[in-house]
Protein backbone atom coordinates (compact mmCIF):
# COMPACT_ATOMS: atom_id res chain seq x y z
CA UNK A 1 0.00 0.00 0.00
CA UNK A 2 0.98 3.59 -1.01
CA UNK A 3 2.00 5.65 1.95
CA UNK A 4 1.11 9.18 0.88
CA UNK A 5 3.11 12.64 2.45
CA UNK A 6 0.05 12.91 4.87
CA UNK A 7 -0.64 9.86 6.27
CA UNK A 8 3.50 9.60 7.15
CA UNK A 9 2.73 13.06 8.58
CA UNK A 10 0.40 12.33 10.65
CA UNK A 11 2.03 9.34 11.63
CA UNK A 12 5.59 10.99 12.92
CA UNK A 13 3.54 13.80 14.70
CA UNK A 14 1.31 11.03 16.41
CA UNK A 15 4.63 9.59 17.35
CA UNK A 16 5.71 13.21 18.72
CA UNK A 17 2.91 13.42 20.88
CA UNK A 18 3.36 9.84 22.59
CA UNK A 19 6.94 10.81 23.68
CA UNK A 20 5.56 14.36 25.05
CA UNK A 21 3.31 11.52 27.23
CA UNK A 22 6.38 11.18 29.51
CA UNK A 23 4.96 14.53 31.03
CA UNK A 24 2.51 12.12 33.12
CA UNK A 25 3.47 8.67 31.78
CA UNK A 26 3.87 7.20 35.23
CA UNK A 27 2.42 7.70 39.11
CA UNK A 28 4.44 7.89 41.43
CA UNK A 29 3.04 10.70 42.83
CA UNK A 30 -0.15 8.69 43.41
CA UNK A 31 1.77 5.89 44.45
CA UNK A 32 2.55 8.17 47.44
CA UNK A 33 -0.40 10.61 47.84
CA UNK A 34 -3.77 8.49 46.58
CA UNK A 35 -6.15 11.12 45.96
CA UNK A 36 -9.20 12.07 44.01
CA UNK A 37 -10.83 14.87 42.67
CA UNK A 38 -13.46 14.66 44.92
CA UNK A 39 -10.47 16.23 47.91
CA UNK A 40 -10.68 19.43 45.63
CA UNK A 41 -13.33 22.18 45.36
CA UNK A 42 -13.67 24.79 42.45
CA UNK A 43 -12.44 28.51 43.64
CA UNK A 44 -14.93 30.82 41.84
CA UNK A 45 -12.63 34.34 42.94
CA UNK A 46 -9.87 33.94 41.52
CA UNK A 47 -9.96 35.37 37.77
CA UNK A 48 -10.46 35.00 34.38
CA UNK A 49 -9.18 31.10 35.25
CA UNK A 50 -11.02 27.96 37.06
CA UNK A 51 -8.71 27.30 39.65
CA UNK A 52 -8.83 24.21 42.17
CA UNK A 53 -8.10 24.11 45.70
CA UNK A 54 -6.86 21.28 47.95
CA UNK A 55 -9.59 21.20 50.78
CA UNK A 56 -7.59 20.05 53.47
CA UNK A 57 -4.42 22.43 53.07
CA UNK A 58 -3.23 25.55 54.74
CA UNK A 59 -0.54 27.54 55.05
CA UNK A 60 1.14 29.70 52.64
CA UNK A 61 -0.24 29.68 49.45
CA UNK A 62 1.41 27.42 46.41
CA UNK A 63 0.20 27.77 42.82
CA UNK A 64 0.70 24.99 40.75
CA UNK A 65 0.73 24.80 37.43
CA UNK A 66 -0.19 21.64 35.72
CA UNK A 67 1.61 19.58 32.65
CA UNK A 68 0.87 19.26 28.89
CA UNK A 69 -1.69 15.70 29.39
CA UNK A 70 -3.75 18.60 31.38
CA UNK A 71 -5.29 18.66 35.10
CA UNK A 72 -4.23 15.19 35.71
CA UNK A 73 -4.57 12.98 38.76
CA UNK A 74 -0.51 12.74 38.87
CA UNK A 75 -0.51 16.64 38.95
CA UNK A 76 -3.60 16.32 41.70
CA UNK A 77 -1.55 14.05 43.81
CA UNK A 78 1.53 16.41 43.70
CA UNK A 79 -1.24 19.00 45.03
CA UNK A 80 -2.17 16.92 47.64
CA UNK A 81 2.07 15.70 48.48
CA UNK A 82 2.39 19.58 49.12
CA UNK A 83 -0.32 20.42 50.92
CA UNK A 84 0.86 17.67 53.22
CA UNK A 85 3.73 19.76 54.08
CA UNK A 86 2.08 22.41 54.84
CA UNK A 87 0.62 24.81 52.03
CA UNK A 88 -2.62 25.63 50.92
CA UNK A 89 -2.42 24.38 47.01
CA UNK A 90 -4.22 26.12 44.14
CA UNK A 91 -4.39 24.45 40.53
CA UNK A 92 -5.27 26.72 38.01
CA UNK A 93 -7.30 24.87 34.72
CA UNK A 94 -5.43 26.13 31.87
CA UNK A 95 -7.27 23.87 29.36
CA UNK A 96 -9.32 20.70 29.31
CA UNK A 97 -10.82 19.63 32.10
CA UNK A 98 -9.90 18.48 35.50
CA UNK A 99 -8.70 14.68 35.63
CA UNK A 100 -7.33 14.88 32.18
CA UNK A 101 -4.62 13.21 31.16
CA UNK A 102 -4.79 13.05 27.33
CA UNK A 103 -1.69 13.95 25.28
CA UNK A 104 -3.17 14.37 21.99
CA UNK A 105 -6.13 16.47 23.70
CA UNK A 106 -3.54 18.33 25.95
CA UNK A 107 -1.52 19.54 22.68
CA UNK A 108 -4.33 20.97 20.53
CA UNK A 109 -6.01 22.00 23.26
CA UNK A 110 -2.68 24.12 24.55
CA UNK A 111 -0.15 24.59 21.82
CA UNK A 112 -2.65 23.90 18.83
CA UNK A 113 -4.19 27.31 20.18
CA UNK A 114 -3.21 31.27 20.30
CA UNK A 115 -3.06 30.59 24.35
CA UNK A 116 0.59 28.76 24.41
CA UNK A 117 3.50 29.44 21.84
CA UNK A 118 5.02 26.15 22.03
CA UNK A 119 7.26 26.07 19.31
CA UNK A 120 9.02 29.74 19.27
CA UNK A 121 12.12 30.69 21.11
CA UNK A 122 10.67 33.97 22.43
CA UNK A 123 7.33 34.21 21.85
CA UNK A 124 4.37 35.48 23.97
CA UNK A 125 1.94 32.85 25.61
CA UNK A 126 -1.08 35.18 26.21
CA UNK A 127 -2.25 32.57 28.78
CA UNK A 128 0.32 34.24 31.04
CA UNK A 129 -2.28 37.42 30.98
CA UNK A 130 -4.93 35.83 32.98
CA UNK A 131 -2.88 33.61 35.51
CA UNK A 132 -0.90 37.18 36.20
CA UNK A 133 -4.54 38.08 37.23
CA UNK A 134 -5.37 34.44 39.06
CA UNK A 135 -1.67 34.95 41.20
CA UNK A 136 -2.56 38.19 42.21
CA UNK A 137 -5.87 37.92 43.51
CA UNK A 138 -4.69 34.65 45.46
CA UNK A 139 -1.92 37.43 46.73
CA UNK A 140 -4.72 40.00 48.01
CA UNK A 141 -7.00 36.92 49.68
CA UNK A 142 -3.49 35.40 51.46
CA UNK A 143 -1.94 39.03 52.50
CA UNK A 144 1.30 36.78 52.26
CA UNK A 145 4.06 35.69 49.92
CA UNK A 146 3.34 32.78 47.86
CA UNK A 147 4.89 30.25 45.83
CA UNK A 148 4.58 29.55 42.05
CA UNK A 149 5.36 25.98 40.45
CA UNK A 150 5.89 25.46 36.60
CA UNK A 151 5.72 21.69 34.91
CA UNK A 152 6.65 20.50 31.55
CA UNK A 153 4.78 22.81 29.14
CA UNK A 154 4.86 25.59 31.90
CA UNK A 155 8.16 24.62 32.66
CA UNK A 156 9.44 28.38 32.96
CA UNK A 157 6.15 30.38 33.65
CA UNK A 158 7.37 31.10 37.28
CA UNK A 159 9.81 33.36 35.79
CA UNK A 160 7.29 35.41 33.62
CA UNK A 161 5.25 35.37 36.94
CA UNK A 162 7.51 37.01 39.32
CA UNK A 163 5.91 40.59 41.10
CA UNK A 164 5.50 41.54 44.51
CA UNK A 165 4.46 39.05 46.06
CA UNK A 166 5.75 35.97 44.77
CA UNK A 167 8.83 34.88 47.11
CA UNK A 168 9.24 31.28 45.47
CA UNK A 169 9.52 30.08 42.07
CA UNK A 170 10.25 26.06 40.97
CA UNK A 171 10.85 25.40 37.52
CA UNK A 172 10.05 21.68 36.82
CA UNK A 173 11.57 19.96 33.55
CA UNK A 174 10.75 23.27 31.24
CA UNK A 175 9.85 21.56 28.16
CA UNK A 176 9.05 24.12 25.90
CA UNK A 177 9.75 25.15 23.21
CA UNK A 178 10.34 22.03 21.36
CA UNK A 179 9.60 20.55 17.89
CA UNK A 180 6.84 18.04 18.37
CA UNK A 181 7.71 16.19 14.79
CA UNK A 182 11.23 15.57 16.41
CA UNK A 183 10.33 14.46 19.58
CA UNK A 184 11.78 16.93 21.46
CA UNK A 185 13.68 20.75 21.12
CA UNK A 186 15.84 20.69 18.12
CA UNK A 187 18.83 23.22 17.32
CA UNK A 188 18.28 26.60 18.66
CA UNK A 189 15.17 25.57 21.27
CA UNK A 190 17.44 23.66 22.94
CA UNK A 191 19.00 27.25 24.76
CA UNK A 192 15.81 28.67 24.44
CA UNK A 193 13.31 29.64 27.58
CA UNK A 194 9.97 30.09 25.30
CA UNK A 195 9.73 33.27 26.81
CA UNK A 196 9.17 36.74 25.50
CA UNK A 197 12.24 39.40 25.84
CA UNK A 198 9.75 41.33 28.27
CA UNK A 199 9.26 38.69 30.56
CA UNK A 200 12.54 37.65 30.91
CA UNK A 201 13.92 41.41 32.00
CA UNK A 202 10.71 41.70 33.97
CA UNK A 203 11.86 38.32 35.94
CA UNK A 204 15.69 39.97 36.25
CA UNK A 205 13.95 42.92 38.09
CA UNK A 206 13.29 40.38 41.24
CA UNK A 207 16.45 39.24 43.04
CA UNK A 208 14.60 35.71 43.83
CA UNK A 209 16.64 32.24 44.27
CA UNK A 210 14.59 30.00 42.12
CA UNK A 211 15.33 25.96 41.64
CA UNK A 212 15.19 24.03 38.68
CA UNK A 213 14.77 20.15 37.97
CA UNK A 214 15.47 17.73 35.24
CA UNK A 215 16.28 14.15 34.79
CA UNK A 216 19.68 14.00 32.92
CA UNK A 217 18.63 12.07 30.22
CA UNK A 218 15.38 13.22 29.31
CA UNK A 219 15.42 15.03 25.74
CA UNK A 220 12.63 16.91 26.43
CA UNK A 221 14.10 19.27 28.79
CA UNK A 222 17.94 19.63 27.30
CA UNK A 223 21.12 20.60 29.62
CA UNK A 224 21.81 23.55 27.16
CA UNK A 225 18.70 24.64 28.70
CA UNK A 226 19.63 24.91 32.30
CA UNK A 227 22.37 26.67 30.79
CA UNK A 228 20.59 29.35 29.49
CA UNK A 229 18.94 29.72 33.09
CA UNK A 230 22.65 30.28 34.74
CA UNK A 231 23.36 32.79 32.16
CA UNK A 232 20.53 34.58 31.82
CA UNK A 233 19.77 34.67 35.51
CA UNK A 234 23.72 34.36 37.10
CA UNK A 235 23.90 33.86 41.35
CA UNK A 236 20.26 33.16 41.63
CA UNK A 237 19.27 29.08 40.56
CA UNK A 238 20.02 25.75 42.50
CA UNK A 239 19.45 22.99 39.67
CA UNK A 240 18.54 19.70 40.55
CA UNK A 241 19.69 17.10 37.43
CA UNK A 242 18.85 13.90 38.35
CA UNK A 243 20.74 11.03 37.95
CA UNK A 244 21.07 6.99 37.64
CA UNK A 245 17.63 4.90 37.71
CA UNK A 246 14.95 4.80 36.92
CA UNK A 247 15.03 8.28 34.56
CA UNK A 248 11.31 9.98 33.53
CA UNK A 249 10.46 13.04 33.03
CA UNK A 250 8.24 14.43 35.28
CA UNK A 251 10.19 15.11 38.43
CA UNK A 252 7.60 15.93 41.19
CA UNK A 253 4.57 14.45 39.94
CA UNK A 254 4.00 11.45 37.48
CA UNK A 255 7.88 10.39 37.67
CA UNK A 256 8.18 12.07 41.08
CA UNK A 257 12.01 11.57 42.52
CA UNK A 258 11.92 11.36 46.50
CA UNK A 259 14.95 13.45 46.72
CA UNK A 260 13.79 16.04 44.64
CA UNK A 261 10.79 16.51 46.33
CA UNK A 262 12.35 16.99 49.64
CA UNK A 263 14.27 19.54 48.05
CA UNK A 264 11.84 21.24 46.92
CA UNK A 265 9.99 21.33 50.21
CA UNK A 266 12.74 22.60 52.20
CA UNK A 267 12.90 25.37 49.33
CA UNK A 268 9.42 26.36 49.52
CA UNK A 269 9.47 25.95 53.28
CA UNK A 270 12.12 28.34 53.63
CA UNK A 271 11.15 30.65 51.40
CA UNK A 272 7.71 31.04 52.61
CA UNK A 273 8.59 31.05 55.94
CA UNK A 274 7.76 27.54 57.47
CA UNK A 275 11.15 27.16 58.31
CA UNK A 276 13.96 29.01 59.73
CA UNK A 277 16.59 26.75 59.54
CA UNK A 278 19.59 26.32 56.56
CA UNK A 279 19.57 22.92 55.41
CA UNK A 280 21.38 21.26 53.48
CA UNK A 281 19.86 20.02 50.16
CA UNK A 282 20.30 16.45 48.91
CA UNK A 283 20.00 16.74 45.20
CA UNK A 284 20.49 20.25 44.42
CA UNK A 285 23.53 22.10 43.04
CA UNK A 286 24.41 25.79 43.56
CA UNK A 287 27.32 27.01 41.20
CA UNK A 288 28.10 23.29 40.49
CA UNK A 289 28.45 22.16 44.44
CA UNK A 290 26.49 20.83 47.02
CA UNK A 291 24.32 23.47 48.53
CA UNK A 292 22.25 24.76 51.01
CA UNK A 293 19.34 27.10 51.23
CA UNK A 294 20.36 29.54 53.97
CA UNK A 295 18.02 30.87 57.01
CA UNK A 296 17.20 33.79 54.95
CA UNK A 297 16.29 31.76 51.89
CA UNK A 298 19.56 32.22 49.65
CA UNK A 299 21.65 29.37 48.34
CA UNK A 300 24.95 28.91 49.32
CA UNK A 301 27.50 26.67 48.25
CA UNK A 302 29.05 24.17 50.38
Amino acid sequence: MEVTRRVFLRSAFGAALAALGGCAAHDRSLLRCPTALSEFELDDDLGPLPVYRYKAGSGPALVLLHELPGLSLSDLALAKCLAQEGFAVYLPLLFGEAGQERFFMGYFQSCATAEFDCSSLSGPSPILIRLREVCGKIIERTGGSIGIIGMCLTGTFPLALLREGVSAAVLCQPTRPFNPFFLRPVGAQKRALGLAQSDIERARQFDLPFLALRYKSDRLCPRERFQTLREQFPGRMAAIEIDGEPQGHSTLAGDLNEDAFADAAVYLKTRLGLSKKAAKMRLARFDDRPCEITSEGRWRAL
